[in-house]
Order: C-alpha cells, then structure tokens, then sequence
C-alpha cells in the first residue's frame, strides 16, 4: 500500500446507517479534514436489518468504489457494522486496511423500549468488530467504560470459547475522541423584555424520558410561571402520548413544535432558547444539548451520564448551576429557580467559551494526525 502523499490519507467510510448523527460526523469532519473521504452509507432505516446486511453490502460497494478511483489507505466504520464480517467479504486490496471502528452507541446498554427484550448477538457483533479493529474510538469515557464493563460482564458468563483475552487486547487498543459541533451564530434577540423560552432537542423516544420532561413543564404550568416553549427533537410515527398531554395543557405557551428541516432553521431555533432540558435516561454524549448551548442556551442536565464529563464537572465547580440531581422534582425547581430569579437572562458565556474545544476546527488536527499515524504504521506493516 502507498499513501496519497505523507500526511494525506484517503479514508473508506463505511456506515449502515447512514442518518443524523451519524452522517453529520463524517461530513462535518470531511469538512474541515486534510484528507479524502469516500463515504457508503445505507439508508438509516431498519437499524437490526442494517447490522445484519450491512457486512456484505458494503463489502460489495467498497470492491465496486476500489475499482474506480485511486486506493484506499484506510477504512473508517461505526459500531453498527460487523467489522469481521466485512473483511471476511472484503477483496484482498481492502480487508487487511488498517480500521478504526466510532462508538456512537452500543447495543449492550442502549436502553430498551418498555417490554423488549435484548438480543446479545447484536452486542456480541460488537464484542467481534472491536477485536478485529486496529483502533476504537469512543465518543466519551463514560461510554467507553460502560461499554467494556458490560461486554466482559457477559464475556465472563459464557460457556466456554469466551476469548476475553482478545477483547482485552482490543481494549488497550481504545481511545477517546469526542465529536464535534460546527456552530452557526445568529443575531440574539433582546432578553429583558420578554418571557424565557425552554427548549427541548432530544429525540422523542423512550431513552430521553420526555414524559419526564412533560412532567415537569405541566407543573411549572400550574404554578402560573411565565415562560414559553421550543419543542425540536426527531419523532417518529408512534409519538409518545405524553407530547400529546403537553400540546393540550400548555398548547398556547408552544412557539414551535417540529423538526427542523435544514441545518440554518435548526440553528436559528436553537438561538431563540434561553433554557435547553435534557432529561435522558441513556445519553453518550449529548450532542443537541452541546449544540443548544453554543448557541446561547443555559442548559439544565442530569448529574449523571456523560454530561459531568462533557461539561467538564469535576475541572469546573462553577458548573454545578447548570445540573440537577436528575428526578422531575428536581427539574422543577431548576427551571422555577432559573425563571423566578432572572437568571435565565444571563447567557452562558464561560460555559460557551470551555465548549469550544468541540468545535469541529478545533478537533480535528487530532483526528487528521491520529488517521495520518494509523495510515503510516499500515504502509510500513504492508
């Protein structure tokens, strides 16, 4: 194998399921990256289906991408793909690529909907893709932490056959590198002389808790506070009776309720909030929220998950204001206590300026040299 020049590598993206934040990472990286990316994706659609194809199919996209440009000098995948899988279909130009696998999620504690039951084939795929990977890649310490704990935990349990020893070397094999956020910064409007804005930027799925969320906003409602609300966040066909329950008791409080259909609208909404809730039960990262508050949003978030780490607890007392210890209870005297003492007035400006280090053009020189490194220890093993 030989690089395109020393520093530039071409990079073979294979994702199954090729939507939202998955997709905005690559093309946000690609954005500000030295390199070259060739990106396969597969509609983000039927996730269980997209694991179990997505092997195959994408080794047959990756043999028909080889054929018509130049070579690759690595391959680049989410957890979603069976990375074994697709170096057993891969053609001989590809399969032995040095490979880095991104841990968006991970199908061993992505909480389950009320009366499922986990299927361990899908975690043990990705017990199999993080051994054949020659790096992995977690968004956070929190999830990389629960990830290996729980895939030991049930390692441990099996039979027999268990190679614990080759997860272990996959382990030490694992880094964390955080996603980034490219922020567009829109004209605020005047605070002093209108009612606060609470926003809402999760999915409206079960792992976010939104009744939790309704909850508290109807009890605010009862106690006559002023304020209105933003309500983004994807939705789904079966929408949960609870945003139902909100549009009925503080429908004329609603200034929008939607998802946002460009990237430009996306951000002006998120400008127009002065308070953004998360009130999830799963949460690797936190994406949204991040992105809420770059956009001048004082954020109120649970004191657990990844959200201690990401907003830098431990470095950073001061940000103790923007947590609440995580019951709806809780969440009511946040927003009650921001509300009544004004303080929602007060964009957060330090907490704004120590999130900068998620900026995509702040990231990715670490990305780009960590690429280029892998791209060179391929060519000098090859």
């Amino acid at each position: 194998m030989t690089l395109s020049s020393p520093s530039i590598c071409h990079i073979l993206v294979l994702e199954p399921f090729g939507g939202g934040s998955h997709a905005a990472f690559y093309g946000d990286w690609a954005r500000f990256s030295r390199h070259r990316f060739t990106v396969l994706e597969l509609p983000a659609v039927h996730w269980k289906w997209r694991s179990r194809h997505s092997s195959l199919s994408l080794a047959e996209q990756a043999a028909a991408a080889s054929r018509r440009g130049r070579p690759f000098d690595l391959v680049f995948c989410s957890e979603m793909l069976n990375l074994a899988e697709w170096r057993g279909f891969a053609i001989h130009d590809l399969r032995d690529l040095p490979a880095v696998v991104y841990f968006h999620e991970n199908q061993f504690t992505y909480p389950l909907a009320p009366g499922l039951l986990r299927d361990h084939h899908y975690g043990y795929s990705n017990i199999l893709t993080a051994i054949a990977a020659d790096q992995l890649w977690f968004n956070t310490e929190f999830h990389r932490s629960e990830f290996t704990q729980a895939a030991r935990s049930w390692l441990r349990r099996m039979p027999d056959y268990k190679h614990l020893e080759k997860f272990e070397a996959a382990c030490e094999r694992s880094l964390v590198r955080t996603p980034g956020i490219v922020p567009k910064f829109f004209a605020h409007d005047e605070r002093q002389h209108r009612s606060p804005t609470i926003g809402w930027v999760a999915r409206w799925e079960h792992d976010k808790a939104p009744e939790r969320f309704v909850d508290a906003i109807i009890a605010l409602d009862r106690q006559g506070l002023d304020f209105q609300l933003c309500l983004l966040g994807q939705r789904f066909v079966q929408q949960p009776e609870c945003l139902s329950r909100l549009r009925d008791i503080a429908g004329p409080r609603i200034l929008y309720s939607g998802y946002a259909e460009s990237r430009n609208e996306y951000w002006q909404l998120l400008a127009s909030m002065d308070l953004v809730v998360s009130t999830a039960d799963h949460e690797f990262f936190g994406m949204a929220i991040l992105e809420a508050v770059a956009a001048g949003a004082r954020p109120g978030v649970p004191r657990r998950l990844a959200y201690p780490e990401v907003f830098g607890l431990e470095k950073h007392p001061c940000h103790a204001q923007f947590f609440y210890e995580s019951t709806t209870e809780a969440l009511v005297e946040w927003l009650r206590r921001e509300i009544t003492t004004e303080t929602w007035r007060m964009r957060p400006v330090e907490l704004q300026q120590f999130i900068e280090r998620y900026h995509w053009q702040n990231l990715v020189v670490g990305y780009d040299d960590a690429i280029a490194e892998l791209c060179s220890a391929g060519r000098r093993s090859s």
